[in-house]
C-alpha cells in the first residue's frame, strides 16, 4: 500500500504531461485560417442569407493559445416590394462581411474555449456591391439606382445584424475537435461544423 502511495505522484506527473503534450498539439495544429462551407443565416425580414465563417487563430509563443479573428462572408438574396416609382419588385442581390476580434486557449485535448471582445464587432455592406434584377421591371419603373442601393445596404445591415451577432456570440467554445488532412471536424454552439485549412501551399 505504501509503495502504491508512493508512486501515485509520479503517476499523476506523468497524466500532467501527456495532457500538457495533447493540449500543445491542439494549439500547434488549429494555428492558421480555417473557412467553413456556407450555413443559413436567420435575420428579422425573412431574406434568404448565408454565411460563409473563417476562423483565423494566431498562436502565441509558448503559449496553448492566442489570438483570434472571427469573420462571416455574408450573402443575401430577396426582394423590394411594389412602392412609389417601383411598379413591379425589383430582386436583389447584397454580400457583406461581418468581423470580431477575441482570444483562444486549448481547454483539452480536442476542445478551445473562446474569449471575443464585443467592442471590435464590425458589419460591413457595400452599397456597390447590391446588385440589382431589372428583368421584372417595367420602361417606366426604373429606379435610381444611386439613391436605392446605399438605401438596400443599410436595410441589409440592419436585417442580418441579430443573425450575426447569434452566430458569433454563442460560439463561446469550439469542442470534439477531430484535424486531419487540413480538414477539421468539430461542434460550434451544439452545431457540427466542418472547416478546411486555407492557404495551404
Amino acid at each position: 500500500m505504501k509503495k502504491i502511495l508512493r508512486l501515485l505522484p509520479a503517476i499523476a506527473l506523468v497524466l500532467m504531461a501527456s495532457s500538457c503534450n495533447s493540449d500543445s498539439k491542439l494549439a500547434k495544429d488549429i494555428n492558421g485560417t480555417w473557412a467553413s462551407s456556407p450555413e443559413r443565416l436567420t435575420d428579422n425580414i425573412g431574406n434568404s442569407s448565408s454565411i460563409i465563417r473563417i476562423l483565423e487563430f494566431n498562436k502565441l509563443p509558448e503559449k496553448n493559445g492566442g489570438t483570434l479573428t472571427m469573420s462571416g462572408l455574408i450573402s443575401v438574396n430577396s426582394t423590394v416590394p411594389q412602392g412609389d416609382g417601383i411598379e413591379s419588385p425589383i430582386s436583389y442581390t447584397a454580400s457583406g462581411v461581418a468581423t470580431i476580434q477575441g482570444e483562444w486557449t486549448v481547454d483539452d485535448d480536442d476542445e478551445i474555449k473562446i474569449f471575443l471582445d464585443g467592442t471590435t464587432m464590425k458589419i460591413d455592406v457595400d452599397p456597390d456591391g447590391v446588385v440589382l434584377d431589372y428583368n421584372v421591371l417595367t420602361g417606366t419603373s426604373t429606379p435610381d439606382t444611386t439613391a436605392i442601393k446605399p438605401v438596400l445596404a443599410g436595410m441589409v445591415k440592419k436585417a442580418i445584424s441579430t443573425g450575426v451577432e447569434t452566430k458569433f456570440f454563442n460560439a463561446k467554445k469550439i469542442d470534439d475537435i477531430k484535424i486531419k488532412d487540413n480538414i477539421m471536424s468539430c461542434e460550434i454552439d451544439d452545431y457540427d461544423i466542418t472547416l478546411r485549412r486555407q492557404n495551404v501551399d
